[in-house]
């Protein structure tokens, strides 16, 4: 392969991660070869068929907007952080683990803010789990020991909150969840 079919190769390979990241999407290895088999940038019965790996290696190196991550089912993904972000990526990736999904959710937020989480939060986009699929992750995580440190708290309303205690002590936790969920008015 020349270097100019190189560069028409990774240039293509930048839109469709681009693209794909526009609509919301990550994008791995399988979806990227379909892209520019639909670009007909590839001969099916090329008997040189591209190095894949090299070319997003190199796409990655030249296009410092997109990024790549390795899935939680061990696939590289590939997105553009300016239209996906990090986080947003991280949660398209965890979503075939609910449980995974609100662990991790709840500790970055845990430990970031410092803050917990609504319950209902999960019911709604970015994550759109039913109360059944969170009521089962929270039996599995109550379970597990490598979930142990995913707590919750009710506030005076009845409103449940995650958090972690790994980042977040219980009073604290207690403290910020009543504060988020009754505001200043009814918690001087």
């Amino acid at each position: 392969m020349t270097a100019q079919e190189s560069q028409i190769l990774c240039q293509a390979l930048a839109e469709a991660i681009q693209e794909a990241s526009g609509a919301g999407q990550l994008v791995g290895r399988v979806a990227l070869l379909a892209e520019l088999s639909a670009r007909n940038l590839l001969c099916p019965d090329e008997s040189g068929s591209p190095d894949l790996d090299a070319l997003l290696a190199e796409t990655l190196a030249t296009h410092q907007d997109l990024a790549a991550f390795t899935s939680i089912s061990g696939e590289i993904l590939y997105h553009a952080p300016s239209r996906l972000s990090r986080t947003y990526a991280g949660i398209l990736d965890r979503k075939s683990s609910p449980d995974l999904l609100i662990a991790e959710e709840v500790r970055r937020n845990s430990a970031e803010y410092p803050r917990p989480l609504p319950l209902e939060l999960f019911e709604q986009a970015p994550f759109d789990l039913n109360p059944e699929q969170i009521e089962a992750s929270l039996k599995t995580m109550a379970a597990s020991p490598e979930l142990e440190d995913i707590s919750f708290t009710t506030t005076s309303t009845g409103a449940v909150y995650l958090f972690s205690s790994r980042h977040l002590e219980r009073p604290y936790a207690a403290f910020l969840a009543e504060r988020a969920d009754t505001g200043l008015s009814q918690n001087p």
